[in-house]
Parts: structure tokens; sequence; C-alpha cells
């Protein structure tokens, strides 16, 4: 039938023309560029908690800014790496600094493995 054959299940849930008309392809471009929107929103919300935190005068980890983010975005909506991404930038932007201290994460998913103690600049 081709590549822009739409499916069954889009036609019974999505309702309005627009939607109807839609091919798999176009929405599947639509909800990626929606979780991209959605992606860069959720990194520049961590690096303002870095920023607020490296303000603040006092050493902090990665678990103190997803304590900032828990209760604004949904558990899992992002990769975990992505944390590291938004710190390494925090850094390279001379917000961030770290004297090589770690201490356990107190994150029940972290399994209280070593985490870095940041400080701002």
């Amino acid at each position: 039938m081709g590549p822009y054959r739409r499916s069954r299940v889009m036609r019974k849930t999505l309702k309005g023309e627009m939607m109807d008309q839609m091919s798999t392809d176009e929405l599947t471009d639509l909800l990626e560029s929606t979780l991209e929107n959605a992606l860069e929103a959720w990194k520049a919300d961590a690096y303002g908690c870095i920023v607020k935190l490296a303000t603040a005068g006092r050493p902090f980890t990665a678990d103190d800014v997803h304590a900032m983010l828990e209760g604004r975005w949904a558990p899992g909506s992002v990769h975990p790496n992505v944390m590291g991404a938004v710190f390494a930038r925090a850094r390279r932007d001379g917000i961030i600094t770290t004297h090589n201290h770690y201490r356990p994460s107190v994150r029940r998913d972290a399994h209280r493995r070593m985490v870095r103690v940041w400080e701002g600049v």
C-alpha cells in the first residue's frame, strides 16, 4: 500500500478532519518534534536549577537538581544521561566547578552510587 498508509488505530483514535488526513509518517514526525521540544524544555529547566543551586553558595549534587525537578516533569520523561549533558554544559559555561569530591546518592533509583559534588563558581 505504500509508506503513507494510515493505520486503523490512528483512524479510530484520532478525531478531527485534519488528524484523520495525516499519514502515519506525518504523525510520527509531529510526535518526534514534540518530544524534541519537551527535551529542550527539560534541559532548560534543569540548567536553571543548576544555576540556582550554584548561586546559593553550597555544594550540591545531581540529586538536588532531581529533587527540584520532581513534580514538574513526569518520572522517566527523559533519559538519565541527559542530566550529565546539562551539568557538562554548566561546567563549560563556567557556572559550576568540582574538586573531585563524591558522596553516595540519596535517590532510591540510584542505589547509593557515588555522585559528584559540584560548587558554584
